[in-house]
């Protein structure tokens, strides 16, 4: 009989017969709320889709909650957070008092490095920027202040993360990257392999074939960490895995030592494991509970 009700109510959403809200399984104890919605993102001139985890509880918190944006990688979409196993991870953290309760918003942000592209058709960053965020603090209990709005990624959403917070350092009161795509050497030094892979025509999408150098410089976080006065006020933190198949640990690497040198306060570490949610699983914790510590 059990097993009849889930396949009953299972058909209803599929066909839009109930709201895409999904309520995580913990019995006896408040539940976490993930749900998909649509909006209109002016800057694209479309309707986009999101996803916002509201944390257990938050029905009845009296004040605003504080809010990460995440940003999804390469082939990924706004599902793919949920998907990949990291709300079990923030609910856990959130259970056992690692982190504080806060909202987590992830756009659907397709191929496009989160940039606005070079070719003036897919304006990215102002979708993020001037549609998404108002969009997620209109309709959510959230106090539209620097000191309690931070953002995240992976992979390519982890080069967004990076590149948003530093050329919107005022916006953003921290910033984290798992797997981030950095580069340890110029754009113009790249392997001819590399710029050959089928994943270079999502690139070049962005920004030009050939590559606009100044245009990529103006959105590369190694480029732009040199900006120290701009970005000091940020929290940084990022880390990558020592077997990443795309070598970005080595670009990790090389932001951390212009960071250093550029006495920019910051968190790096290299840790065991690939490319991929598979490893970002291992250390979604280390951004979470830093994004936490600078909330407090």
């Amino acid at each position: 009989m059990r097993l009849k009700l889930m396949v009953q109510i299972s058909m209803l959403a599929l066909f839009g017969m109930l709201p895409t809200t999904i309520q995580a399984q913990t019995s006896g104890a408040a539940e976490s709320t993930l749900t998909y919605r649509t909006f209109y993102s002016t800057a694209l001139g479309q309707e986009k889709e999101c996803a916002v985890y509201l944390p257990p509880g938050y029905e009845d918190m009296a004040d605003p909650v504080p809010v990460v944006y995440f940003l999804h990688g390469l082939f990924g979409s706004e599902r793919r957070w949920e998907e990949r196993g990291a709300r079990e991870v923030v609910d856990s953290l959130i259970s056992d008092g690692s982190i504080r309760p806060m909202i987590v918003a992830i756009p659907d942000g397709d191929n496009s490095f989160y940039v606005n592209s070079v070719h003036g058709n897919a304006a990215y960053e102002d979708y993020i920027m001037q549609d998404f965020i108002p969009f997620v603090e209109k309709s959510y209990r959230i106090e539209s202040e620097r000191s309690t709005r931070a953002i995240s990624g992976v992979s390519m959403g982890g080069y967004g993360a990076l590149m948003l917070a530093m050329r919107h350092p005022e916006f953003f009161s921290s910033a984290s990257a798992h797997s981030a795509v950095l580069l340890p050497v110029p754009i113009s030094q790249l392997p001819a392999k590399l710029l050959q892979s089928y994943q270079s025509q999502f690139f070049e999408a962005v920004f030009g074939n050939p590559i606009d150098e100044s245009y990529w410089e103006q959105h590369n976080p190694v480029d732009l960490a040199v900006n120290t006065t701009a970005i000091k006020s940020v929290k940084w933190y990022f880390d990558c895995g020592t077997e990443d198949r795309y070598g970005f640990h080595r670009g990790a690497a090389k932001l951390n030592q212009v960071m250093e040198s550029a006495g920019i306060e910051h968190e790096y570490g290299l840790y065991p494991g690939g490319h991929g949610w598979e490893y970002v699983r291992t250390t979604l914790h280390r951004s979470m509970t830093f994004h936490s510590r600078n909330f407090e």
